[in-house]
């Protein structure tokens, strides 16, 4: 079963058609979808030449009715004299600009910045490169302006619901208006039921196409959960090199997964003879990965970042076993999954995952996200509608005017002239506060535009 993204689509065929003597890196984890759905995009440029190239494979090779190029197409030279006469000999009877895709790139380093400084000096070509680990790619002189980034996330809870056909639940939320929101129980039940399915699943590609055609994988989700897991953690050690064997035997996803709710103590990944540099080049190259996420400390200068895994279904599995949909998380856990599941959510519609933060106070006083949408937004996450001490200790506590929201299992609610009082500061704050369903999360731009 193959599941389309449609807006997502859009978007990348947008990125292609603006590309202007740049490549665009299409970055995102392993077996996130990347090399399928870039081709699925493709068919509909297929009036334009194209080459497909796969630096994991030494020669050519077909699979799949496509005819792909390995390595020897680009040659030893690290101008990338070779790869030009190349390109041009399979397309010189075609019409310029020709669209070159480049799978797996980061499996053949020598190519990437050459392949970035061609693209500078030419319009003859549109490139796109993938690969799991580009970031983690050092290149001496890759200029930030020879490259676009185009960031591809697991499945969001929208495209869950597009997919399993509930247009009128979507049609539903983009009409919430909380300042005149009148409450629809019957959907509200049933779109929190939804959410958590989609919590305990996740987003990745394979186990949505199990859940949703059972008939099409030969395997059951419970065994590919465990396998795509473990494909991504060999990924994320093998980048350590010579250092891999010091994590080889350890389940470094679980301990990021339950060190999430809180600042990373650098300490707690260590195993024997590996010191902190080594715990803390392993989580970077998490991020460069695509595995997890680099929360930083709102206006702070210093390392105080927490980190959040790429997606709630594997950290479901990490924490609770196999059984993704028979799981019963406990409080603890639960709070995981839900952080993890909103901060996916939120990085999926800000400009860049970098936009994300989160905030504390020296009274230990936190919110689990904030960022900047015109004005400071703080982000709450609760599993249940109780009043939130920290939000009102962020609306205190910041001069600058802010917007709380507060995102639990209620129904969505506004109150524009909320009053956030503590009891370390005499001073209450008038502010605004907007209530929202888990399942609204990715709703959250559009909402705040409305109030």
């Amino acid at each position: 079963m193959w599941i389309p993204r449609k807006e997502k689509t859009s978007k990348l065929l947008r990125a292609i058609t603006n590309l202007n003597k740049q490549i665009l890196l299409v970055r995102g984890a392993r077996q996130v979808g990347k090399t399928s759905f870039i081709l699925d995009a493709l068919k509909e440029l297929k009036d334009k030449p194209q080459i497909h190239v796969n630096f994991n494979y030494p020669s050519s090779f077909k699979i799949d009715g496509i005819e792909y190029f390995g390595r020897d197409f680009f040659g030893r030279s690290p101008q990338g004299e070779t790869f030009i006469q190349n390109l041009d000999l399979q397309l010189k009877n075609s019409q310029p600009p020709a669209i070159v895709f480049i799978d797996e790139a980061d499996r053949y380093p020598l190519a990437i910045e050459s392949i970035q400084t061609l693209a500078e000096f030419t319009d003859r070509f549109k490139i796109i490169m993938t690969g799991s680990n580009l970031e983690n790619i050092v290149v001496k002189n890759a200029a930030t302006g020879r490259k676009q980034g185009f960031d591809l996330y697991p499945f969001t809870f929208k495209e869950f619901l597009s997919a399993a056909g509930h247009d009128k639940e979507i049609e539903y939320l983009k009409n919430i208006d909380p300042s005149h929101h009148l409450s629809n129980t019957y959907m509200h039940d049933k779109l929190t039921l939804l959410v958590t399915t989609y919590i305990k699943l996740g987003g990745m590609p394979r186990i949505l196409d199990a859940f949703f055609d059972p008939s099409s994988q030969a395997q059951g989700i419970d065994q590919l959960i465990i396998d795509l897991t473990q494909t991504i953690e060999e990924n994320v050690k093998t980048v350590l090199g010579e250092k891999q064997q010091l994590y080889e035997y350890q389940d470094v996803l679980r301990r990021l997964a339950l060190s999430s709710l809180d600042t990373l103590k650098y300490t707690h990944l260590q195993v024997q003879h590996a010191g902190r540099g080594e715990a803390k080049k392993l989580v970077h190259k998490t991020v460069g990965a695509r595995v997890s996420h680099k929360i930083r400390l709102f206006n702070d200068e210093k390392d105080n970042s927490k980190f959040i895994l790429f997606d709630s279904g594997i950290v479901n599995y990490l924490l609770l076993g196999s059984r993704l949909l028979h799981n019963e998380p406990d409080d603890r856990k639960k709070a995981i999954l839900y952080e993890t599941y909103v901060g996916n959510e939120l990085i999926s519609v800000l400009p860049g995952r970098d936009d994300l933060m989160y905030w504390k106070s020296s009274n230990k006083a936190e919110l689990e996200f904030t960022f900047n949408h015109k004005l400071t937004v703080g982000i709450d996450v609760k599993a249940t509608d109780r009043r939130s001490q920290s939000l009102d200790s962020f609306a205190v506590m910041n001069k600058q005017n802010v917007f709380l929201v507060k995102i639990s299992n209620s129904e969505p609610k506004y109150i524009p002239d909320y009053e956030a009082k503590t009891a370390y500061h005499s001073n209450n704050k008038k502010t605004r506060l907007l209530t929202i369903p888990h399942y609204m999360t990715f709703c959250i731009l559009d909402l705040l535009e409305k109030i």
